[in-house]
Order: C-alpha cells, then structure tokens, then sequence
C-alpha cells in the first residue's frame, strides 16, 4: 500500500536526517515511495526551513536546530567530502534542461526508441548500447572513455560490481545492482554496475561525451514532469 503524502514527508525526514547528502534519485528508492510524493515532500521541508538543498550537487541535507538554512547550506558536504561555501548574491542560471517544481532538474531524455529515461536509467542504457556493440571494451578503457573519476570523482560513472556494492549502505546503493538486467557484463567476463546519482549539470557534461567519438550517440530531451 502507498504511504500517505504525511507519512512520505516524514520518512523523507528521517532518511535525509540518516543520510545527509542524499539526492532525489537516492531518496525515492531508500524510502520506496513514488517520485511524485517524494519531491513533493521534499518542497514543503525545504520551503520550511527543514532541510536545505546544496545547488551545486542538488544533495538534501537536515537543518539542525539553531542554524539557519541559509547557514547550513554553506556547511553542507559535497560528494567529495569537501564544504560548499557560500555565494553571496545570485547565482548565473545555467541552461541545464527543464526543472520540476521543486527547483530540481526532472529532466526525462529519449534515446533511439527509449522513452522518457529519467538520467540515471539513460546513462546505464547508454554504458550497456556501448558494450553490446564493442564487446572487447575493459573497465579501465570504458572509464577513461566515459571520463568515469572526472564526471563521478566518488563513485565513478562505470565500477566493478564489487566496488559498486561497497558503496550502498543503509540500503541505499550509488549504483544500478539489485536487479540482474541491472548488472553489465563485459567480453572478458568482468562484471559492471552503473552509477545510478546524476545531476542536471553532470549529465549534460556526459551527454557532451557520448555526442562524440566513438560514442556518436543522439539523445534529446522530453519535456520534465510537472
């Protein structure tokens, strides 16, 4: 049974609060509730001052009593363990696709006759269209290709399946492994997982990648869910 928006809002409390730094994409499968009521949820503790959003990483994290959000947000790790400092004044927009009404990118993509991928679901099927058509890739060729360390400095955009499962915690997994079609399997036998945590501005940097060689892959926006 689907939780009520109330019970979504609190366990999306809870786990932000377990989990600091979490993104939307992470949120949404550690608590196994729908995207909509997530990013809802997530609106109404950020419009009250409940959590705050890192703009750079679009990662949540809990505002603890006695701080503001503004101050928290200039306190809230990065990926890379490193603090994002504050910017006074605006911040220039970027074209990065369309936003949902949370203020984060839900940008949906299309890719030959895949529909509607939401950015982690079109990188795997970008990585597994790539390997399916050079069966002879290694890991260590697909991650310079990809520009794995650069794009994902933490995860990494391709990992060995072991490495990839060392990052879930908390049920939370970095990476696309709970299901078998999930898991990418290479010529020489070496089993891969796809880092499933994007941002608006990390998957246009990828799409930029795959557009040239010896990728030459076309992918076009839809429109994002409102």
């Amino acid at each position: 049974m689907e939780m009520k928006t109330s019970e979504v809002k609190e366990a999306v409390l809870e786990f932000i609060k377990a989990n600091p730094g979490s993104s939307v994409e992470a949120i949404t499968v550690g608590i196994k509730s729908s995207d909509i009521l997530v990013r809802g949820a997530i609106k109404a503790l950020h419009t009250g001052g409940v959590i705050t959003a890192d703009g750079d990483t679009g990662a949540y994290s809990f505002v603890s009593k006695g701080k503001t959000a503004p101050e928290a947000a200039a306190t809230t790790p990065k990926p890379n363990g490193k603090k994002v400092e504050a910017i006074a004044g605006k911040k220039k927009e970027e074209d990065l696709g369309p936003k949902t009404f949370t203020g984060r990118d839900n940008s949906k993509f299309r890719f030959g006759e895949h529909r509607n991928l939401h950015k982690g679901r079109l990188v795997h099927l970008l990585v597994k269209t790539y390997v399916e058509k050079n069966s002879k890739v290694s890991l260590t060729k697909l991650q310079e290709l990809l520009h794995s360390e650069e794009l994902q400095p933490r995860f990494g955009v391709v990992c060995e399946l072991s490495a990839a499962k060392k990052f879930s915690k908390n049920n939370v997994d970095r990476h696309f492994v709970k299901n078998a079609d999930d898991i990418i399997k290479l010529g020489n036998g070496t089993k891969i997982a796809v880092c499933n945590q994007w941002t608006a501005e990390g998957i246009q940097k990828l799409l930029k990648i795959v557009a040239g060689q010896p990728f030459g892959f076309k992918v076009k926006v839809e429109e994002a869910a409102e």
